[in-house]
């Protein structure tokens, strides 16, 4: 009876070891997919490594790589966003909660040569160490410059 339970522990303590590097897997991979890129040269991403790179720029306080993920559009009708210094204001505001924010994932649910939809999946550890999940779609339009959000955050919706 005792190796019974022997054998079923050590195979939950498996079981679980294998999950626990199955997501570390898939969460690397989510940060291999994104080529390291200057705010200026972000048009060689597609909408999946646009929507990655916005998030990880986030949580890297890089604020000028998000400010040159978001179309024109939305930067003239959103308030917190026609200017770079209105956008990194409004952005280090998180920082008065939070402590980051992770991706868990990215994923392209529609797409085609002008548009695409991008399910995302994201993590956002607070500054009392909890975490929450959020997860939502972002529209990506193709701009002459490379695929940009429209509506990354507010009520605003680039629609041109």
């Amino acid at each position: 009876m005792k190796r019974f339970f022997l054998i079923v522990f050590l195979f939950f303590i498996l079981f679980i070891n294998a999950c626990t590097k199955t997501q570390q897997v898939q969460q690397q991979t989510i940060q291999k997919t994104v080529p390291a890129v200057s705010a200026e040269d972000v048009s060689i991403l597609t909408p999946e490594q646009v929507v990655t790179l916005y998030f990880q720029a986030w949580n890297d306080e890089q604020y000028d790589v998000m400010y040159s993920l978001i179309s024109d559009g939305f930067k003239q009708i959103e308030p917190t966003a026609k200017t770079f210094d209105d956008f990194k204001a409004n952005m280090e505001k998180f920082y008065d909660t939070a402590l980051g924010v992770r991706v868990l994932e990215a994923k392209e649910s529609y797409g085609t040569e002008k548009e695409a939809g991008i399910d995302y999946k994201i993590e956002i550890t607070r500054k009392d160490g909890t975490k929450r999940e959020f997860s939502s779609v972002y529209t990506l339009k193709k701009r002459a410059n490379g695929w940009k959000l429209i509506h990354p955050y507010g009520e605003n919706i680039d629609t041109t």
